[in-house]
């Protein structure tokens, strides 16, 4: 599948609204916690390396097509296969994205979902990610990780 350019654009944006999925554990400050994702995703990446497959989409055959004018020519357009376009697969990819959730579960963080902080929220930055409150959002201030962030 391919994107144009402004529907790569609108994706990127939305993604930055709404949020994101993120490993947290409370207390645990963001160097830690880079730390020990890239420890669990290269020992989740030596349990399952990448293995590619080349697959195929499934052709399909469009048959004849005669079509008539309304003086009566008529001209029949030939029958052609469509589809057969080549493509890559990791078939390891599913498993190591369930080893790397493993490990970090194991290393006590939890996947949580938060929405992305509103424009003019105020927050407090911290490196420590805070507890879990109603207001809890992600701030981006930019290039990086987000922080997790309880409003002021």
């Amino acid at each position: 599948m391919r994107l144009t350019l402004p529907a790569l654009i609108a994706c990127l944006a939305l993604a930055a609204c709404t949020g994101g999925t993120i490993y947290y554990a409370e207390g645990v400050d963001i160097p830690t916690r880079d730390r020990d994702t890239a420890t669990c995703e290269l020992q989740a990446l030596t349990e399952f390396p990448v293995r590619t497959e080349i697959r195929y989409t499934p052709r399909i055959y469009v048959p004849p097509r005669r079509a008539c004018n309304s003086e009566g020519a008529c001209v029949t357009r030939p029958g052609y296969f469509e589809g057969g376009e080549r493509y890559t697969v990791d078939v390891n990819a599913p498993g190591r994205a369930t080893a790397a959730r493993g490990c970090m579960a194991g290393r006590g963080y939890a996947r949580v979902g938060l929405p992305a902080c509103e424009a003019g929220t105020e927050v407090r930055l911290s490196t420590v990610m805070p507890p879990l409150a109603g207001g809890t959002c992600l701030y981006s201030p930019g290039p990086g990780p987000a922080l997790v962030v309880n409003p002021i």
